[in-house]
This record gives structure tokens, C-alpha cells and sequence, in this order.
């Protein structure tokens, strides 16, 4: 049966998620993580794309991403993940697949769903009990929106900016806006079940 096509997002905004095959482990250490984040730098600049958001955990990688068309996401994708699987193959001696064959890509309509998707990504080293808060995580976007570090990768989301007219109060809400328990979430949480 053929693949689906995949589905076009109409602000060309896409949450991204590549997982490593059989769930491995993607990242084993620091140069793991600079050398993934250098691929991202290098192929959104080539095919002009904007990351707005990003989450590398051990075994998956969360990007809210913004394409031109699909055909730069897809090139974006075929590159970053082969470029990887090649350093990872002769770094660590390995063979046969690192990722996942295929990568989903969910799109992203509205400033709204964009902040939420934004506040997803940011919080997965929570849920996965990696940090106890975002700001602990150091492979992932939340301390450039939330107190202003540097980044040459990220593009600042426009749901983001949107949330006030100067940087130090976008800061905030942004705090605000993340780290703001919510009920469903401490209901399921790994620490509140034990795991």
C-alpha cells in the first residue's frame, strides 16, 4: 500500500519528530548534540528554512520548523538524518539504520497552536524526568526564549513575539506561559506514576 502523502501545512509550519530505529539512543554524548545542532544550523540556512523551536532528547528529536515549500522540508530531512547516520556510523563504529525510515511531520495552523506546540517541545525533558525544569535542559530552545541566550539557529517564532512589544516582558510571559503547572499534566507525569 502506497505512503500518504504528506500533509501540507497552510502556514508552513511543521512539528517535526525523527526517532532513532528500534528507539535507540540518537545522542550518546555533548558532540553528539553540537554536531546534530551544526547540521540543523547548516541545512535550514542552505534550503531557507527557520527553526523556531527545538528539543534533542536521547532517542528522538522534537523541531517546530518553518519550510518554503515541501520539497525543502523534505530535502532538510533527507540531509540532516543521513549526514547524521553517516558521522554516528564512523564515530561509533556502527552499522545498519540510526533513525527511523520515515519522519512525521504534523502541521502547525495559528499563533495559538504554535505557543502550545512551542510550550510541547520545551517541556519534554520534563515528561521525560531529564530535568526538573525546562531551563535544566541544555539541548533545547527554552533558555533562548526564556532569558535570552544566544542561538545563530533559531528563528524567533512569530507566536512568540507577538506576546508583547519588548523582549523582557516576552521573556516573561514566556516563563509564564511554559513552566505554568497544569493539572492533566501533573496527573501524568513519569515522577507522579512512579516511573
Amino acid at each position: 500500500m502506497p505512503r500518504k502523502p504528506r500533509e501540507l501545512s497552510p502556514t508552513g509550519v511543521y512539528h517535526w519528530i525523527s526517532r532513532g530505529i528500534n528507539r535507540k539512543n540518537l545522542f550518546h554524548g555533548p558532540k553528539d548534540y553540537t554536531f546534530f545542532l551544526g547540521l540543523l544550523g547548516e541545512y535550514s540556512k542552505k534550503l531557507g528554512i527557520s527553526v523556531y523551536h527545538y528539543c534533542l532528547m536521547t532517542n528522538h528529536i522534537h523541531l517546530l520548523i518553518w519550510a518554503p515549500d515541501i520539497d525543502s522540508l523534505i530535502q532538510f530531512s533527507h540531509f540532516v538524518k543521513r549526514r547524521y547516520a553517516y558521522y554516528q556510523s564512523k564515530e561509533y563504529k556502527v552499522s545498519g539504520a540510526t533513525f527511523d525510515r520515515m519522519y512525521r511531520s504534523k502541521p502547525v495552523g495559528g499563533d495559538i497552536y504554535l505557543l502550545e506546540c512551542a510550550r510541547y517541545i520545551d517541556r519534554n525533558p520534563l515528561r521525560a524526568g531529564l530535568a526538573r525544569h525546562p531551563a535544566d535542559y541544555a539541548y533545547g530552545s527554552y533558555r533562548i526564549y526564556a532569558v535570552g541566550c544566544e542561538s545563530g539557529l533559531i528563528t524567533k517564532s512569530p507566536a512568540y513575539l507577538a506576546l508583547s512589544q519588548t523582549e523582557v516582558e516576552r521573556q516573561k510571559l514566556y516563563r509564564e506561559y511554559v513552566t505554568q503547572p497544569r493539572p492533566q499534566e501533573e496527573f501524568a507525569s513519569p515522577t507522579s506514576i512512579g516511573l
